[in-house]
């Protein structure tokens, strides 16, 4: 690596020499002037280094230690999200439940949990941003074919402190979906339950009760 450096300097003029005495001096009472004032002097200075233009270092994609597992992860992300379509919609609660709940069907490659991204733009004009839903189905699907995944999606309605009505974006949005309608999908996302390489490993299993509905 080279280094130039480059200085100015300037140095403000002496002062003019006294004039002389108007009887002509003789040699040995010569008499010279003093500095009046001190020089000032001003510096600049500029490096410039150079290098050889070299390799812009390769970035390393981080690669998640359950891709070793054979899990992929991550595989559609919101800039590059996967375009699933609607297989199903239907409305899962009565006409007189408090709410709304609907069982939807959607094409697509990954049988895991998803997000999803709403059509449409925020308040301040941007793409909406994605929402996490866990699955309602198993691997295999609804179709047993490992091409679809299910979501159970509870339609967000309520009144704020001024009385207005406020819509859920990303509920409304799924819950309104009709068969054939084209979806926004990221992931697979979240954490799995992957058991251990170790055949002999200690697994304890938790069996949650769930209230019937």
């Amino acid at each position: 690596m080279a280094a130039v450096t480059a200085a100015a300097v300037s140095l403000s003029s002496f002062p003019a020499a006294a004039k002389a005495s108007a009887a002509s001096p003789s040699p040995s009472s010569c008499t010279y002037p003093r500095r009046s004032a001190a020089r000032a002097v001003r510096v600049q200075v500029s490096t410039t280094e150079t290098a050889e233009a070299g390799p812009a270092p390769v970035k390393t994609e981080k690669i998640s230690k359950k891709q070793d597992e054979g899990v992929v992860t991550n595989k559609y992300k919101p800039k590059e999200p996967y375009v699933g379509r609607c297989l199903l919609n239907t409305r899962i609660t009565g006409d007189n439940a408090p709410g709304e709940t609907w069982h939807m069907v959607f094409s697509t490659e990954e049988g895991q949990s998803i997000g999803v991204i709403a059509d449409g733009v925020d308040k301040n004009g941007k793409p909406h941003k994605l929402r996490l839903y866990s699955i309602a189905s198993s691997a295999l699907g609804d179709f047993g074919d490992s091409k679809t995944v299910s979501l159970c999606v509870k339609r967000l309605v309520y009144t704020n402190d001024q009385g207005e009505i406020v819509k859920g974006v990303c509920s409304n949005y799924l819950c309104d979906l009709k068969p054939g309608a084209e979806v926004k999908i990221t992931g697979p996302v979240g954490k799995e339950m992957l058991m251990p390489k170790d055949p002999n490993a200690t697994v304890i299993m938790v069996r949650r009760k769930r209230n019937a509905c």
